[in-house]
């Protein structure tokens, strides 16, 4: 259903004033009998009819298995969240007929979508991995990068198409580029580019590789690591300055995050590696220290580097700073680190229940959020091994693998409660990218998972939203898209933390609006901290609506 949007211009308030007020009551209503929530797999009914093309030829070239991205972005402004599917191409041979491209896939607003690749110029036809979106150019619409086997390409939005400009502004790398995400690393006011790349990989470098006696994908290590890019936005370009700003190391970056993860006001990232130490970069006034070793996010807990796919920030524990987990390869567990605060994080993984559940699936795209909207953070998982034929040799494990949901118990601990989320939800696939949304605006998060050569799995939440909500969308006034803003949101004596932050997950780009469960709480207070440092208040604020926030000039 479409939920009103209700934009709000509130004056700014002083510091002091801003502690002092007093909290809303926060009214809370005894929840109604529910049905079990469900995610219903709606692809093909919701219009959806996009299918990834991996080029299979045989040949075991490595880009093949990586699958491809996903972005929910606004593009037309209309208040419903677009799609955009980013594909592979042919490798060799023929190409074939229709050539496999992006597309782009308008939200009509009634659960539907529209392909509209065709007159948006968007049909990029590239080996496509990683998307990201934001307002470069700060003129009001929401733009794309896409990270590519090849060439990077960027697409300005003119309004009623785009423009790819890749080249015009400098960001068209030519290396295997993987996930990519905006931030104001220099605190400016505009929006600068992260690029992760992986490999070095080239068709004329593929290497015969096999698992036992069969032909199959080389892992990582046989391929040379290379650096990840921070690009510099100067207004009419971008500038690589990675070197320059501190980005030196070498890796196979796979998945990037960004987060004000020690709380000292500047945007820091982390880049998860593929089989090499995971990358820590904390900002210190837009210089970069890699500080994974002393943060203790560098390694698992016997000290040895994983292979780290997608990764995300986010507060589970709900003491006010943001949290990390990463996705390993099987057989090695994924990775929860929990913040301690002061710049220190500690291995949570086993002491919350997350360690065994991901000792045998592929863990790829992630993301937490609050699927059942009872107010802390939940988390999922997408799964799918990297050989196609590994179940020849090893038995205990497959191709297709389902996909996970951990219901957060209480901030210390998390359940595999996946089983109870119906068989669309644990149908198996080869799962890639994961883009959370709340695509239909009706207050619960859904999904998307992307799948190497499938079509995508658009998972809908039914049955969540018999809890209350709130969906908070920025608007900033040094750039629109308010990127590194902080918002805390309190129901009696519970306090949420979101950061409006871009990335996360692998190859996806997220609803850009923070999501915000409240279980049965009905108001809420809300306090902002925008990018510049401007601190907001807002009281006693209903439930259940699409809030819009513009920051008041100072």
């Amino acid at each position: 259903m479409r939920t009103r949007r209700h934009p709000l211009r509130l004056s700014h308030l002083a510091f002091g004033l801003w502690l002092a007020l007093p909290l809303c009551a926060c009214n809370e209503t005894p929840p109604p009998p529910t049905a079990p929530i469900q995610f219903s797999q709606v692809t093909a009914e919701a219009g959806i009819d996009f299918v990834h093309y991996n080029g299979f030829s045989g040949e075991y070239y490595y880009i093949e298995t990586f699958g491809g991205g996903a972005a929910f972005f606004d593009y037309d402004n209309d208040g419903w969240l677009d799609l955009y599917l980013v594909n592979g191409t042919y490798i060799k041979g023929y190409p074939p007929d229709p050539l496999p491209v992006n597309k782009l896939y308008r939200n009509i607003g009634d659960g539907h979508f529209s392909d509209i690749t065709a007159i948006s110029n968007l049909a990029d036809s590239q080996y496509g991995f990683g998307v990201s979106a934001a307002d470069y150019d700060a003129d009001g619409d929401q733009d794309l990068f896409i990270a590519n086997y090849g060439p990077n390409t960027f697409y300005r939005n003119d309004g009623t198409a785009f423009s790819e400009i890749g080249a015009t502004i400098g960001v068209d790398d030519p290396r295997w580029g993987s996930s990519a995400g905006f931030l104001d690393y220099d605190a400016d006011g505009d929006l600068d580019l992260f690029v992760a790349n992986y490999v070095h990989f080239s068709l004329t470098n593929n290497t015969v590789c096999k698992q036992g006696k069969v032909r199959s994908y080389c892992q990582p290590d046989v391929y040379e690591p290379t650096s990840d890019l921070l690009y510099r936005n100067d207004g009419t370009a971008f500038s690589n300055i990675t070197a320059a700003a501190g980005i030196a190391l070498k890796g196979r970056g796979l998945g990037v995050a960004f987060s004000d993860y020690d709380l000292d006001g500047d945007t820091d990232i982390y880049v998860a590696n593929d089989g090499n130490m995971n990358f820590l970069y904390d900002n210190r006034q837009g210089y970069f220290s890699e500080v994974g070793l002393t943060a203790g996010t560098r390694y698992n807990e016997y000290g040895h580097a994983d292979a780290g796919m997608g990764v995300d920030f986010g507060d589970y524990d709900s003491d006010g700073d943001q949290d990390l987990f990463v996705t390993n390869f099987t057989k090695e567990t994924n990775n929860l680190y929990r913040n301690e605060g002061q710049g220190d994080f500690t291995l949570a993984t086993s002491a919350t229940g997350l360690a065994g559940p991901s000792l045998k699936p592929l863990g790829f795209g992630t993301r937490f959020f609050d699927y059942d909207l009872d107010a802390d953070l939940d988390l999922f998982v997408a799964n799918g091994h990297v050989v196609d034929q590994i179940a020849a040799a090893d038995p205990e494990q497959t191709y297709y693998q389902s996909n996970q949901m951990f219901r957060n118990e209480d901030g210390t601990r998390f359940a595999d409660i996946s089983s109870e989320l119906g068989t669309d939800f644990t149908a198996a696939n080869v799962g890639r990218a994961t883009a959370v949304a709340d695509y239909d605006n009706d207050g619960d998060p859904d999904l998307l998972v992307t799948t190497v050569a499938n079509a995508p799995r658009l998972l809908r939440n039914d049955g969540s939203n018999h809890r209350h909500w709130l969906l908070v969308e920025l608007v900033g006034a040094r750039h629109p898209d308010a990127l590194g803003a902080r918002v805390t949101v309190i129901t009696g004596d519970r306090r949420q933390v979101r950061e409006r932050q871009s990335g996360g997950s692998y190859l996806a780009s997220h609803d850009p609006r923070l999501h915000f469960g409240l279980d049965t709480a009905t108001r809420a207070d809300i306090e902002i901290r925008w990018p510049d440092g401007m601190r907001q208040r807002l009281d006693d604020i209903a439930a259940d609506q699409i809030l819009r926030v513009v920051q008041p000039s100072p």
